[in-house]
């Protein structure tokens, strides 16, 4: 799961991880992950750890499982690939 305030901000972290013209997004409304039980998870996670990072085991809120997951969402998910091309238009004129 990723999160970024724009799609061309969202193509450029995905970009990080694997290919965001492949990739679809959707603008989720409110909701968030449930981490089970306390945690030791301190922010910013870190980058190279064996540890754990106190997310492990967490679930969707009600919210979010219902916009993401089942079939009677109203959301609709769009290609990443527009606002990849526009983040690679911005890299060649700079």
């Amino acid at each position: 799961m990723f999160v970024a305030p724009s799609a061309t901000v969202l193509a450029t972290l995905v970009d990080e991880h694997l290919d965001p013209a492949e990739c679809e997004y959707i603008a989720a409304g409110t909701g968030g992950l449930i981490v089970p039980g306390e945690t030791e998870a301190h922010w910013p996670l870190p980058i190279e750890s064996d540890e754990t990072t106190g997310l492990e085991g967490a679930v969707l809120t009600q919210q979010w499982v219902s916009d993401l997951m089942l079939p009677t969402s109203r959301l609709q998910w769009k290609s990443l690939k527009p606002a990849t091309d526009e983040v690679l238009r911005d890299f060649k004129r700079n």
